[in-house]
């Protein structure tokens, strides 16, 4: 793997609360009826990295994402999780936006038939087909449901 240190690399804070600390949104959030509203699904992403990073006991577990590394096409998976042999690609969605295109591009080159939407709304699993053709399942999972990822995909993935 050729890795393009020219791109820049996905940062996450260690913890949501310093990243809310910092931002110096503490009183919009307390009084927030739903912390959703005050971030306007910007905190989503850094919440799903937090929790994959607690499925693995390591100190030096990584987060994985992906980037297509083709000119004038600008695409990127938000985690990409290790699960068994398989590279399983997760989009973060904290509203109601189906646009998954570059999840779709993701599985077009993807030996396997399994991916992840993290949203809020409930469990469910949708067959979908790229515009190349391409049939797979589409796991949506609920944000509370991330850290039992791994026994949703022993569900999904056989």
């Amino acid at each position: 793997m050729v890795q393009n240190f020219r791109k820049k690399p996905k940062l996450f804070w260690l913890d949501t609360g310093l990243v809310n600390y910092y931002s110096g949104i503490q009183r919009e959030l307390f009084s927030a009826k739903d912390i959703q509203d005050v971030w306007r699904g910007r905190i989503a992403e850094q919440i799903v990295g937090q929790e994959l990073l607690t499925l693995n006991d390591s100190v030096l577990a990584r987060r994985y994402f992906w980037r297509r590394d083709k000119e004038g096409s600008e695409a990127e998976v938000d985690f990409v999780y290790k699960y068994n042999s398989m590279a399983i690609p997760i989009e973060v969605k904290s509203g109601h936006n189906s646009k998954l295109k570059s999840l779709h591009l993701f599985m077009d080159e993807c030996p396997h038939r399994f991916a992840v939407r993290v949203w809020s709304q409930p469990l469910s699993a949708d067959e979908v087909t790229t515009q190349n053709g391409k049939e797979f399942t589409l796991i949506n999972l609920p944000f509370y449901y991330v850290g039992v990822l791994e026994k949703i995909l022993e569900t999904y993935v056989k």
